[in-house]
C-alpha cells in the first residue's frame, strides 16, 4: 500500500488479516460491488476500491484468504 502523500511503503502479510467485508451499493436499482474492506489484528481498516483490477484479482484474493480460513463477507449499504 503506498499512501498518497508518502514515499514509503507499507506491507501487509496474509496473516495480519482478521476480517474482509466487501461493501454492496444500490445504484438504478442494481446493487453493485464498490469496495474491499481488510480489518487487520491491531484493528486498523485498510479500504480498497473495487477497479476493475482488483475485481479482476478477487478468485486469487478468495483463494488466498481460504488458506487462512476467512472470506469475503458482503455488507449491503443503503446509499446511492
Amino acid at each position: 500500500m503506498n499512501h498518497f502523500f508518502s514515499l514509503q511503503e507499507d506491507y501487509t502479510s496474509w496473516e495480519d488479516i482478521v476480517k474482509v467485508e466487501q461493501t454492496i451499493v444500490a445504484k438504478n436499482g442494481v446493487s453493485i460491488p464498490e469496495k474491499l474492506i481488510f480489518t487487520l489484528q491491531d484493528g486498523s481498516i485498510i479500504e480498497q476500491s473495487l477497479t476493475e483490477k482488483l475485481s479482476s484479482a478477487k478468485q486469487f484474493i478468495n483463494k488466498e484468504l481460504s488458506n487462512y480460513g476467512l472470506k469475503i463477507e458482503n455488507k449491503y449499504s443503503e446509499n446511492e
